[in-house]
């Protein structure tokens, strides 16, 4: 905890680029003004929030675990302005980030993977009450999972790895999708800070050349691939 704290007093020390000062590629200035600050004033879904306020009232796993109002907003607005050929989550929980998820981009084909069966068959449930377009819960070990599905992803992909926080997993799952991005993808990290291991993660994958640039959040780590972009790592107040 102690480390924890440190590194968010620090993280507020270094963030740079509040709403896209300093930004000059206008792809990466509209993604921070426009995705992460929200200037057009885009709103969630009263659906998704009025499930989230309820389950969040009934269960303590979705207080405790699942994405918060801020963050599961953020990933609606990344999959509503990036219209991804599909989505992948790694980490269903309750299923309140898939809602999120699945909400920007409606028509798009979504795989989550969850290694909790009961969580596994209340997220679908919830999928199903609500709703939703093509969602698809898979139930067991992620790796395994993640290998049955990894044929199906396309190159221009959104995915949110929110499943075992440690380092090697960690690594292990973002360098499989890594590979199969094309010219654009986006890769969202979960916790980024919730131990030294997953922070080991973050600082690994940003290092590599197919990460061209990283947007850390301290709760969240942002990854885009796209090509033309420089080399960039961003600390940003959110």
């Amino acid at each position: 905890m102690a480390w924890r704290i440190f590194k968010y007093i620090k993280h507020l020390f270094y963030f740079r680029h509040r709403k896209g000062h300093g930004i000059h590629s206008p792809y990466l200035f509209e993604f921070v003004n426009g995705v992460l600050f929200n200037s057009q004033g885009t709103e969630a879904p009263e659906a998704i929030l009025k499930e989230h306020h309820r389950l969040g009232f009934k269960h303590s796993f979705v207080r405790r675990s699942s994405v918060s109002m801020k963050y599961g907003f953020l990933l609606y607005r990344i999959t509503r302005w990036f219209q991804p050929e599909m989505i992948v989550e790694l980490g269903t929980g309750m299923g309140i980030s898939t809602l999120y998820l699945s909400s920007g981009a409606p028509e798009t084909p979504l795989h989550s993977i969850e290694g909790d069966r009961e969580r596994a068959n209340q997220a679908a449930q919830l999928i199903v009450r609500l709703c939703l377009g093509p969602v698809s819960i898979h139930w067991g070990e992620m790796s395994e999972k993640l290998e049955h599905i990894l044929p199906l992803i396309p190159e221009r992909f959104v995915a949110f790895v929110d499943g075992n926080h440690h380092y090697e997993p960690a690594v292990a799952y973002v360098r499989k999708l890594v590979e199969r991005a094309g010219e654009e993808a986006v890769i969202v990290m979960d916790d980024i800070y919730w131990s030294r291991g997953m922070h080991r993660a973050w600082k690994e994958v940003c290092s590599w050349p197919e990460v061209q640039v990283s947007i850390d959040l301290f709760h969240m780590g942002i990854l885009l691939l796209r090509k033309d972009l420089h080399k960039t790592e961003i600390k940003i107040k959110f």
